[in-house]
């Protein structure tokens, strides 16, 4: 990590865009790390929040949508042979396709606010062949408030921004629960327009 963090020093957004690509096309790099410490270089006016909040946003979906490709073209054959390479195994992959298979499209809004298969949803709803527009959408809305929350905290954290990772358990319940409640609010809104029409 100590190598990941010197790149993101020497080549700034560049960097800290293609670890968070790698992240959320399921490479294990905690994104608490990676915005954690883009935080703390906005608080020395190194980065910006808004173009840091921006950057981490475009690579969310760019990751998600690399994961949405290989599920869509390698499927579960790619994940028995190369999984094991990055800890996605078939275990994670059941949890993220039965909720998937549970709550459709939804899931794609819901897991992305949740710590442990927000980054492993893509995959399943690749090789479900899930219409790409939809899981689009879905995926830009659920990672907004996850990197705008973490890019905040780590700025406010400032040097101490490694506390993201001593109590990330704390913290990603935290994200967790106001994720869940805005995807909530959207789904039921979304719920009661179709109703209304």
């Amino acid at each position: 990590m100590d190598t990941l963090l010197q790149l993101m020093e020497s080549y700034g957004y560049v960097a800290m865009f293609l670890a968070m690509v790698a992240e959320n096309a399921n490479i294990p790099i905690p994104s608490e790390v990676i915005l954690g410490f883009a935080g703390f270089l906005i608080s020395q006016h190194i980065f910006t929040f808004w173009t840091t909040f921006i950057v981490a946003c475009l690579a969310g979906v760019v990751g998600s949508v690399i994961s949405y490709w290989l599920g869509s073209y390698g499927g579960r054959p790619l994940l028995l042979k190369y999984g094991k390479y990055i800890f996605f195994n078939e275990k994670k992959f059941n949890m993220a396709e039965s909720m998937f298979n549970k709550y459709g499209g939804a899931a794609v809004l819901i897991c992305r606010c949740l710590p442990g298969v927000r980054t492993f949803i893509s995959f399943p709803a690749g090789v479900a062949r899930y219409s790409f527009g939809r899981f689009l959408i879905y995926t830009v809305i659920g990672t907004i408030p996850w990197t705008l929350l973490l890019v905040w905290a780590g700025s406010i954290l400032g040097s101490h921004w490694r506390d993201l990772i001593q109590y990330n358990h704390i913290f990603l319940i935290v994200i967790a629960v106001i994720c869940a409640i805005a995807a909530a609010i959207f789904l039921w809104r979304r719920r009661s327009k179709a109703h209304q029409s």
